[in-house]
């Protein structure tokens, strides 16, 4: 049972409905009554009118205009025709018992409610698709437009029947969208042949069944009940329609798996007939931005990497201090494009820091470049054996050969001597320590370049 409270209306309700609402509000049913009923406070009725005691207009317990299932429901007012029901479009031809009255005394103080009573005991049990409210009374025509409109996107299956019913190119089709995350509407079964010239002469056709990944569905078989003929005298360049009613079809694996079939009871001359699967048509896929080939490597991984490449543990005191203070600036999350001008100042920072240990460290770099001589001058000391000595062991530790993702090892290497003969090249006038200072300068240069930071 849905309702609003004083000023509004009082529906009692049958299935669920697809349901814009002229002058009133929208409702859908439950799946226990077979008709809808409206209440309206005007200047004719009493205060209460809107609760049970209230004059209610009902359809017909004999026409039974709604179904469980899925269904346009609309509701009119106005002063001359009093108050009116639609479904699917049509008018119900229920007449209002109430005389013809107006709502000019509606409180606009009270609240809309959709759903329940504003005390919450009264929980409606369907569902709502869409709702609308008109501030006037929608035309028969204007109801009807709205209804053959719809909801959401829609999509033709077209289930083949030439092959047992003697007429070419025929189909059964039907309207479906997906109702919501749980079921599929199926609308407007059609008999159609795409050949112009086919005519269906005279077919019986019952009992007509939805069925779904190789079972029929357990419920929303709205068709089984299905008695008709396809015939000449109705068969229409559209096709002919075999039922004006809707149906929810349960979602299984979705609608780029579901698969779909139909069974008949009779269909032509043959009994117990079923239809071979039809797919859904799966949705476009997704316009995703394809992630990159590679990634940055975060804050401690770049630590780790350094203590590895150099062999100075990320304890020691002056490089632990120097993490600390560039950690902030590090990449914290792999995504290359979270990449910011930051992230190559504090990695160079960090780089100087562990080079400055490895070769302050005589054993550390006496193992690290064996048979090179700090003590000698630039000019001795980079001669064309101590630049290979230093050049191996940076590009040789530092680079993993045969990668995609990394520079060219050759390429490397000749940067890093072209740069080591430039700061060499001071001569007679090199400063104490230049060597090493050298040293650091080449450690540092292609530890902290993007073989370290990208990945």
């Amino acid at each position: 049972m849905a309702s609003c409270v004083r000023s509004a209306l009082l529906i009692g309700v049958a299935a669920p409905a697809i349901v814009p609402w002229s002058h009133s509000v929208a409702f859908a049913q439950d799946q226990k009554a077979t008709q809808p009923e409206k209440k309206l406070t005007t200047t004719t009725t009493s205060d209460n009118s809107y609760g049970e005691g209230g004059t209610k207009l009902t359809t017909s317990d004999d026409d039974e205009d709604l179904q469980a299932t899925l269904q346009h429901v609309v509701a009119t007012y106005d002063p001359v025709n009093g108050r009116r029901i639609y479904v699917n479009g049509e008018f119900t031809g229920d007449a209002d018992p109430s005389a013809s009255s107006t709502i000019a005394d509606w409180d606009d103080t009270f609240a809309f409610v959709l759903g329940n009573e504003v005390s919450g005991d009264r929980q409606f049990e369907g569902i709502f698709r869409l709702v609308a409210v008109h501030n006037r009374a929608l035309t028969p025509e204007q109801i009807n437009q709205n209804f053959q409109a719809g909801v959401g996107e829609k999509f033709y299956l077209l289930f083949s029947v030439s092959h047992l019913v003697d007429v070419p190119q025929a189909y059964i089709m039907f309207e479906v969208s997906q109702l919501d995350s749980y079921g599929y509407l199926f609308d407007k079964p059609t008999f159609i042949s795409l050949d112009p010239a086919a005519r269906p002469g005279s077919i019986p056709l019952a009992g007509m069944r939805i069925g779904v990944n190789g079972s029929e569905a357990q419920v929303g078989q709205a068709y089984r009940t299905l008695d008709t003929a396809i015939t000449d005298s109705l068969y229409g360049p559209l096709g002919q329609p075999l039922s004006t009613i809707g149906t929810v079809i349960g979602l299984e694996k979705g609608p780029e798996a579901d698969e779909f079939f139909l069974t008949f009871d009779v269909l032509g001359s043959r009994q117990n007939v079923r239809t071979d699967a039809v797919p859904l048509a799966p949705a476009p896929p997704p316009d995703v931005q394809r992630a990159a080939d590679v990634g940055l490597r975060v804050f401690d991984e770049i630590n780790a990497t350094m203590s590895e490449l150099t062999g100075v543990s990320p304890t020691r005191p002056s490089v632990q201090a120097t993490y600390e203070q560039v950690k902030q600036a590090l990449p914290t999350i792999e995504n290359i494009d979270t990449f910011v001008s930051a992230h190559p100042v504090a990695i160079a920072q960090l780089a100087i820091q562990y080079c400055d240990a490895l070769v302050e460290d005589t054993g550390a770099r006496s193992a690290y470049f064996p048979g090179f001589n700090f003590a000698a001058s630039p000019a001795v000391a980079f001669n064309a054996a101590g630049r290979a000595i230093v050049l191996d062991s940076l590009v040789g530790r530092m680079m993993t050969q045969n990668v995609a993702t990394e520079p060219n090892a050759s390429e490397v290497r000749g940067d890093l001597d072209a740069m080591i003969t430039r700061l060499a090249a001071c001569g007679g006038s090199c400063a104490a320590g230049r060597t090493e200072t050298i040293v650091k300068a080449s450690c540092a240069a292609l530890l902290g370049s993007a073989v370290t930071l990208v990945h």
